[in-house]
């Protein structure tokens, strides 16, 4: 049975490797990261839209923060994140391809979107899908609703959780997951683990930072989702 080290933080980990061990895998789930809520401020101002890059935006987001958005339309970065936003309440939802870059394109071309977006988000991120907007006029508001936390795990720990099994998938959701990952096997001696792993990679960025490290076995998703990331498992 092939492994699949899963480095996502929870829940979403346990929910891939449920998906994984369905399609025939062994599942072993380290998250490298957690998510804290932040405390949200209130929202001040009007605003024509709200954007949306992440689920955990809509996960950790208050309900009563998320009542006074829902008449605005919603720009959500893919399907996936689109339906947890329909769940929160709103109604006019527009999905995004999974890429942060083409949805703000998208945002920009609205004829509807005019001036100032309301954009949920996490302490961590990547400025590219603000500075894309901004470069159109418009004006985008960040408002923090949780945060990223890189875990550590002590080498004995590690040791015995990777037991030798060699690592034959990894997959790799954000550049923040990546560089997590690569401080562990360097830190811990493991790289001889992933001498033959492949690297399934969410994002060019992402997989930009696994090649500088000197491993060659790299795929990266289509789009930007799970589903179209647990495709390459079968590449």
């Amino acid at each position: 049975m092939k492994s699949v080290l899963v480095t996502r933080p929870e829940p979403g980990a346990t929910r891939t490797a449920e998906r994984l061990a369905d399609l025939g895998f062994l599942p072993l789930v380290l998250p490298l990261s957690e998510i804290k809520p932040l405390q949200v401020q209130d929202v001040h101002g009007q605003y024509e839209a709200v954007a949306i890059t992440s689920a955990n935006a809509l996960r950790h987001a208050p309900e009563e923060v998320l009542a006074k958005l829902h008449h605005l339309p919603c720009f959500a970065v893919g399907s996936a994140t689109a339906q947890i936003a329909r769940a929160r309440g709103f109604q006019q939802i527009l999905a995004g391809d999974g890429n942060g870059a083409s949805l703000a394109e998208k945002i920009n071309q609205s004829t509807t979107v005019k001036a100032r977006v309301l954009y949920l988000t996490g302490r961590v991120r990547s400025p590219q899908f603000e500075e894309i907007i901004a470069l159109s006029g418009r004006e985008i508001t960040p408002l923090l609703i949780y945060d990223t936390i890189l875990k550590s795990y002590e080498t004995d720990y590690l040791v015995q959780f990777f037991n030798s099994l060699p690592v034959h998938f990894c997959l790799l959701y954000s550049k923040r997951g990546a560089e997590a990952l690569l401080a562990v096997i360097k830190q811990d001696n493991l790289r001889h683990l992933f001498e033959k792993t492949q690297f399934l990679c969410l994002s060019d960025i992402i997989a930009s930072i696994i090649s500088e490290e000197g491993f060659r076995h790299i795929l990266t998703a289509k789009v930007q989702d799970e589903a179209a990331l647990l495709k390459l498992l079968h590449a």
